[in-house]
């Protein structure tokens, strides 16, 4: 049922659906923190007959040959203390790939359902596709398939509200807290990591494209605010989202950490939220 309260009811969807993913990031970042903990403490304890400091510790992969039946095993290369450390980081990474890619994906059903509610009540923001054949429909189906992502989503949204919305406009785009240049950052950095597993085998080219989408703002900025997502990680670039230590002036550590993944959370809620509002407050 569709009525006065869907934006409202669509966003608070949003919000608990991001609070969760919040959630099972800080729940991730205990477990992997808490194993790195103990790989640290399991190798100090071995024994000192134990060759696993310098050798490292084995493991084995069983396979059966479909043809023949042998069975085979096969010996991976060792894990070192290093290995094992790198191991337990490249798997917190990963897990924080996913959730963000979760939380952006979440956007984007949000800022769908929000703009087909836009079509069902005709206000302003909506525009008939070429191939509309639903007439003046009242049902909310004609307007959000689910199945089928609008082509465009979700920039064909936004530049319809950043063209059409005062309130938008204004509100986008504020000096420390740029909404518009996180965003597209965000919808970058989930692409990669769908479709590239993480890793950017084209940096140049990434943040030739951020910057076409970001008129105004200067090269050096732009490509400065992409390579510090990035960190090389044996010989490609990974996409870097876990925490690191605040310094102080004098490259003193305070204690507190950078952490770009709630930063990220709290940018995709905020845009919600100001989608909302321009629809209730310009959409008429």
């Amino acid at each position: 049922m569709i009525d006065s309260q869907y934006l409202e009811t669509e966003f608070n969807t949003l919000l608990e659906k991001i609070s969760s993913l919040s959630i099972h990031k800080a729940t991730a970042k205990d477990i992997y923190d808490r194993e790195f903990k103990s790989i640290h403490e399991l190798h100090e304890q071995l024994p000192d007959w134990s060759d696993q400091k310098e050798t490292g510790q084995w493991s084995y992969f069983h396979f059966t040959s479909p043809s023949t039946g042998e069975e085979t095993t096969y010996q991976s290369r060792p894990l070192k203390l290093d290995d094992q450390i790198e191991l337990n980081e490249l798997q917190k990474l990963k897990t924080y790939h996913w959730l963000l890619a979760e939380a952006y994906e979440a956007f984007e059903d949000f800022i769908e359902r929000v703009y087909a509610y836009c079509g069902l009540v005709r206000n302003r923001f909506w525009a008939q596709p070429d191939n509309w054949a639903h007439g003046e429909s009242s049902d909310f189906k004609h307007y959000y398939n689910p199945k089928h992502k609008s082509k465009g989503t979700p920039y064909r949204q936004l530049e319809i509200l950043r063209q059409q919305s005062q309130h938008f406009s204004t509100h986008e785009v504020k000096p420390g807290n740029n909404l518009r240049v996180v965003f597209v950052l965000i919808e970058k950095l989930r692409h990669i990591i769908v479709h590239k597993g993480g890793y950017s085998d084209d940096l140049k080219g990434l943040k030739g494209k951020i910057h076409s989408e970001l008129k105004g703002m200067s090269t050096k900025n732009v490509h400065s605010y992409v390579d510090s997502y990035f960190v090389t990680h044996r010989g490609d670039k990974l996409i870097d989202l876990l925490e690191f230590p605040v310094e102080d002036g004098v490259g003193a550590i305070i204690g507190a950490h950078h952490d770009s993944m709630a930063g990220f959370f709290r940018t995709l809620v905020e845009y919600a939220q100001l989608i909302k509002e321009s629809i209730e407050l310009d959409g008429k």
